[in-house]
């Protein structure tokens, strides 16, 4: 997986406006009957996607990082059946997976996120970006809002097909993810990173480790196919090696801030226990050298997290 398009939305600053290279932006993979997941590719599209067929319309999960990508993805739909675009859900604000959220508000699609993305989409987005981007910049600050807000729960019909919104704290304060029980899959965003180190700018590990603890002891959870916002669509068992990947770096970090080391000696302490581990994940080299002092940070109680929306006043 390509490093610059994808640190954009999670690590630094990344051009927005094109899409890197040339070639398909995702491979479109069907995990179950009308539902397929859009699988980034080399960074050219920055971050999964993926919709699910119904009997009387559409749902996408996500827009990637470049709205050609978005465009790509539409085309594929348009191939598979002529049923309407009737939603877009945004897993969460990071702008790997809200960029095309505009070619698909224009295809007659109405927007569904977390309460929190509201207020987070056209500013929190900005931090991932220096000021000489102007373009990249202008794009996020002109993104379109969504038009359904979801505090704890929300059910999508599309006909005899249903999917399951839930709101769950991990990587951002604003993720969502959705359930397709007839299928038995579940569209996780960023809450789960299939073999690829986890950005973790906005993230409360804590919470993630509990948030994904809890998925695996879902009843039926075996079943389900899970879709990451990174990596290769997942089984049950991979949430548990995500899982672990977090407490790990949790520990080390903890460990090392307990004995008393900052700085770059935490990373130089904490690193190589976890490459050892991890060395062959996708984004390892560049990614977890930062996480550590962000992982620090949050132990610390000096972690910056964006602010809380308000909910509704009644």
């Amino acid at each position: 997986m390509s490093i610059p398009a994808l640190l954009a939305g999670l690590l630094g600053p990344a051009a927005l406006v094109a899409a890197p290279d040339t070639g398909p932006a995702f491979t479109l993979r069907q995990v179950s009957t009308g539902i397929y997941a859009a699988i980034d590719r080399d960074g050219r599209a920055g971050a999964n996607a993926g919709f699910v067929i119904g009997d009387d319309g559409v749902v996408v999960v996500d827009s990637f990082q470049y709205p050609e990508a978005a465009e790509s993805l539409l085309a594929q739909i348009r191939r598979l059946t002529p049923l309407p675009v009737r939603y877009l859900i945004n897993t969460h604000y990071h702008i790997d997976h809200v960029a095309g959220n505009g070619v698909f508000q224009r295809a007659g699609a109405r927007l569904v996120a977390q309460r929190n993305v509201l207020g987070w989409l056209r500013t929190e987005n900005l931090k991932f970006l220096t000021a000489e981007q102007t373009k990249a910049r202008a794009l996020v600050e002109s993104l379109p809002l969504p038009d359904l807000l979801v505090d704890q729960s929300l059910t999508i019909r599309l006909g005899g097909r249903r999917l399951e919104l839930r709101t769950l704290p991990g990587h951002t304060g604003g993720d969502l993810i959705i359930a397709v029980p007839d299928a038995s899959v579940l569209f996780c965003g960023d809450l789960l990173w299939h073999r690829v180190a986890p950005g973790l700018s906005d993230a409360t590990v804590s919470q993630w480790i509990e948030t994904l603890a809890g998925l695996q002891q879902r009843p039926g959870a075996a079943d389900y196919s899970y879709i990451p916002g990174q990596g290769e669509v997942a089984q049950l068992a991979d949430l548990g090696e995500f899982e672990r990947y977090l407490q790990d770096l949790s520990d080390l970090v903890g460990a090392s801030l307990r004995s008393g080391v900052k700085g770059d000696a935490l990373v130089a302490a904490v690193l190589p226990p976890l490459k050892a581990k991890y060395a062959g994940w996708g984004l390892f080299a560049d990614a977890a050298p930062r996480e550590i002092p962000l992982m620090a940070a949050e132990l610390s109680g000096t972690k910056r997290l964006p602010p809380p929306q308000p909910g509704p006043a009644w």
